[in-house]
């Protein structure tokens, strides 16, 4: 009986990759997954013609921050989807010695000679490297080894392989990956991903949750990928390890982090994703802790009453609201602060008495005056102020207020302030204290605009400009932290129906969307307008000025971006595609539905369970 008879079932891939997969990705039917992303907004959008050199850029971005297998093998992730007659699974697999193992396992059902013209790229790429190709069998597996010579002084001599084993193709950057993925057809290995504690925790969490078939899987295990990765790109320099910093404070506590994410599953959800964090309590913490360490600051358990407040103004960009035990994160964060920030033990303390007792300090007990005032719930809303700019963002947080600590925290509050460059003042009759640094000189623009130098109107838009300043307010049961002062005015005065975030269609939709995929308890749950909050980033983009971005989409879309050699070299992108085609915002937003989210916190973690709705069916 022929090797190819006896696989001729092609194996999923998780029952296949072993437990030291790091990293993990599946589409059980690229095919269909293509489809439906064209029927989203966004999969509509990214047809645009002048969005196409920004959308292939990013393609080509994104499969290099994990593990540059285009590069040492000569086919992309693409080349492989339009082989797939079935599963499609990405994999970046740990070894004891050596670069980690980028792992691509591909069911060619019905597609044998696409996937033969695929090979011969492959081999042609590889060969053109001058490589020395030979064959070797494994199991009755016959493989094709490539050893890959150092391109240049900074390379390395490596291996590369592929191997067919009926409908199943499997390519590696790493021939004894290969070799041992090869060995496992014909065993039943025990030691496999689907064996893996964390993962089957995450999967069949999520998969309760799931209302609809999963159109991608995905799982990764943090720190042994961090590792991983770090043998693929080694770190920029030898400073000290943040990464074994985290895991001396018990953040490996989380074993792992996946999901399942459904595509067009309705007309009106265009994407819904139900997420798992797996941090089972750790062994070895001490007393009643769930875990060791700074890890036990996450402490968010499920709370009924996270309803919008009357104030929310309705034109945000995001809000979130989230249920934490600050004082209990106060009590475990010490020993982070030392570590990671002072660098030496009893920081921390030191800091905190001196705030107590330091005669030139505030002389306030920070625990029990401040944090001990405080409550568990906490909010954040993030706008945008016009015109866009690298730093348009603005944001207002509100912390609940002990009922009876209101005083305590507004006399503390005063006393620290002051210390750091706020003075009090008076707005909508209420006690603000509002950062002001001593030094700081205003410009006088009068003289400037009666000389000619300065349009008119241009006056008070800067001068309203220098004198908005980030602003703190103890009210009505809530420590409010605003960005700038008229944010903050916001929230003094109940909104009428047309002008709060409750009553605006777009919170409804998703707040009822939400009501029916997770109706469980939460500890805390968000609301994004995606157009709004892409807004400054994409404005940016159209400038030819997203490199100089500030707001979180600019940084993430910088950090894909970004060459590795620039980012080893700290240099600043240079934005390579002229924005200026794009469509305008107001063309383009039609495109970006509203998303929510609520977070549940489990005894073993947390689960997140997230939609994206289709803006034209809601």
């Amino acid at each position: 009986m022929s090797a190819c008879t006896l696989h001729a079932a092609v194996p999923n891939s998780e029952q296949l990759l072993p437990a030291t997969t790091v990293a993990y990705v599946s589409i059980p039917d690229p095919t269909d997954l293509e489809a439906r992303i064209k029927q989203t907004q966004l999969g509509q959008f990214a047809q645009d013609p002048s969005l196409k050199p920004f959308v292939d850029h990013l393609k080509e971005s994104i499969p290099e921050r994990l593990g540059d297998i285009k590069q040492r093998v000569g086919v992309s992730l693409e080349d492989l989807q339009a082989v797939a007659g079935g599963e499609l699974a990405w994999g970046i697999v740990a070894r004891q010695q050596g670069r980690a193992a980028s792992v691509l396992l591909v069911d060619t059902s019905g597609k044998a000679a696409d996937r033969d013209a695929l090979i011969e790229k492959l081999d042609k790429y590889l060969m053109g490297l001058n490589s020395k190709k030979s064959s070797q069998e494994v199991s009755g597996v016959a493989i094709t080894k490539y050893d890959v010579p150092p391109q240049d002084a900074d390379d390395k001599a490596r291996t590369a392989a592929y191997f067919i084993d009926g409908d199943l193709l499997c390519v590696a950057d790493n021939s004894q990956a290969v070799s041992e993925l090869a060995s496992r057809l014909s065993a039943a290995p025990v030691d496999t991903l689907r064996s893996l504690e964390a993962y089957t925790a995450i999967m069949g969490k999520c998969r309760g949750e799931s209302k609809t078939p999963a159109n991608i899987r995905w799982f990764i295990q943090p720190f042994p990928l961090v590792d991983a990765m770090r043998t693929i790109r080694p770190r920029k320099s030898d400073t000290e390890d943040r990464l074994e910093q985290l895991r001396q404070q018990g953040f490996d506590a989380v074993k792992g982090i996946g999901g399942l994410v459904q595509v067009a599953s309705t007309p009106k959800y265009d994407y819904v994703h139900h997420t798992a964090i797996y941090a089972p309590p750790a062994p070895g913490a001490d007393g009643g802790d769930r875990y060791r360490l700074a890890m036990n600051i996450f402490k968010t358990p499920n709370r009924a009453g996270l309803e919008l407040h009357n104030w929310t103004p309705r034109m945000i960009a995001r809000y979130s609201t989230v249920n934490m035990d600050l004082l209990n994160a106060f009590d475990n964060v010490g020993s982070l602060f030392d570590s990671m920030i002072a660098g030496y033990d009893g920081a921390f303390e030191t800091a905190m008495k001196r705030f107590k007792e330091d005669p030139f300090g505030p002389r306030i007990d920070f625990r029990n005056e401040i944090i001990a005032s405080l409550g568990t719930r906490i909010c954040a809303m993030t706008d945008y102020t016009l015109p866009i700019n690298t730093d348009s963002e603005r944001f207002l947080v509100a912390i609940e207020v002990k009922p009876d600590k209101e005083k305590t925290l507004k006399v503390a509050l005063g006393k620290y302030l002051e210390k750091d460059d706020y003075i009090q003042k008076k707005l909508e009759e209420r006690d603000i204290w509002e950062f002001q640094p001593e030094e700081e000189e205003v410009l006088d623009l009068g003289s400037l605009q009666d000389g000619g130098l300065v349009p008119q109107g241009a006056v008070e838009e800067e001068t309203e400009r220098l004198l908005t300043h980030s602003a703190v307010c103890v009210d009505d049961g809530q420590l409010f932290i605003a960005s700038d002062v008229e944010f903050l005015r916001l929230a003094f005065k109940q909104a009428a129906e047309n002008e709060s975030l409750a009553g605006s269609y777009d919170y409804q939709a998703v707040a009822a969307a939400l009501s029916s995929l997770a109706p469980n308890k939460e500890c805390g749950w968000s609301f994004t307008r995606t157009d709004e909050a892409i807004r400054p980033t994409y404005a940016l983009l159209r400038e030819n000025r997203l490199p100089q971005g500030e707001s979180f989409f600019a940084r993430l879309l910088n950090e894909l971006l970004t060459s590795p050699a620039d980012q080893k070299n700290q240099l600043l992108r240079k934005q390579k595609l002229d924005g200026s085609e794009l469509p305008s915002f107001e063309l383009a937003r039609r495109y970006f539905g509203p998303a929510g989210r609520i977070i549940r916190a489990d005894e073993d973690g947390w689960l997140m369970t997230g939609v994206l709705l289709n803006k034209a069916e809601n």
